[in-house]
């Protein structure tokens, strides 16, 4: 048996009890594999035990971290990890699961062949590291996978904004918002507001203005290593208008008139278990349920 995984953590975020897995069948299954686990408070909670570990330090003294649930709870599992970190495996609770591979119905076939005979690959996924500039003082934030996004609120009004990539200037918009995504997160929010799907081992992002005030407007791939930076300009028509920033879908900070946030590659990525028969076209005809049936059968 392979002993690359020796020590395995397993995560969920709490709404992911509310989903049709036995958790304690999982985990006698893998006990009974004799791997080590180290559960966080909502799987030991969810299997019935005691002794679940905070979900922030789980992951310390794993090889491989299982998250249960969806995409969301792999982004919230993604948060945690700084530095050298596991790398993580998602079985698939939720909806669509882009990130998560392993679906319920083939879940301990599937974990056979990961864990028992070593068919698997390990994907490097890159991150974002945003920081906010204020009154001359810049603000460090926490790494996404997919996404640093720009938008107005509560109200829906519209931002105005000048985006620069490596200090030269790419435009001023006025638009709903923008979203900054990394080839992860194109599957995300910014495919939503008509961005491209970028195929997860490019080392680029989207700049992907939101329903800009203008036809012309489209997104643009940029490359990873080259910074971007956003400037918030003042709507002189709008007292008091909020302008929020939020990162992987979580809440980062509230940006001023004036306000700069600045992204760049992070230097930390994240690593995940990928079974060998997961293609990434396949999940995008799965995923996207795109039509692949023609009427006459393609030359070889």
């Amino acid at each position: 048996m392979p002993d690359r995984f020796k020590s395995i953590a397993l995560t969920a975020w709490p709404y992911a009890r509310k989903q049709p897995l036995d958790f304690r069948a999982l985990l006698a299954w893998l006990r009974e594999k004799k791997f080590n686990l180290l559960l966080d408070e909502t799987v030991a909670e969810a299997a019935g035990e005691s002794g679940g570990l905070p979900r922030g330090t789980v992951h310390k003294e794993a090889d491989l971290v299982i998250v249960l649930g969806g995409d969301g709870s792999m982004l919230h599992a993604a948060h945690q990890m700084k530095g050298e970190s596991p790398p993580l495996l998602g079985v698939n609770t939720g909806h669509l699961g882009f990130l998560s591979d392993l679906p319920q119905a083939t879940l301990y076939l599937s974990l056979e062949n990961i864990l028992l005979k070593g068919k698997f690959e390990i994907e490097t996924r890159m991150r974002l590291r945003p920081a906010v500039r204020k009154n001359g003082v810049n603000k460090p934030l926490w790494d996404v996978l997919n996404d640093v996004v720009i938008t107005s609120g509560p109200l829906a009004r519209m931002v105005e904004f000048r985006v620069k990539v490596e200090n030269r200037l790419l435009g001023d918009f006025r638009a709903d918002g923008l979203i900054l995504a990394t080839p992860t997160g194109s599957t995300a929010y910014s495919l939503s507001a008509g961005g491209p799907l970028i195929m997860p081992g490019l080392k680029v992002m989207v700049v992907n203005p939101i329903c800009p005030h203008t036809l012309s407007n489209r997104p643009i791939v940029v490359p990873a290593d080259q910074d971007v930076e956003v400037q918030i300009f003042a709507d002189k028509e709008i007292k008091g208008r909020r302008v929020l920033l939020t990162l992987d879908g979580q809440h980062g900070c509230e940006l001023e008139p004036a306000d700069s946030v600045y992204i760049t590659e992070s230097p930390d990525p994240i690593r995940l278990v990928r079974p060998l028969d997961i293609e990434y076209f396949q999940i995008l005809r799965d995923k996207l349920n795109w039509e692949t049936r023609l009427g006459g059968e393609p030359n070889p």
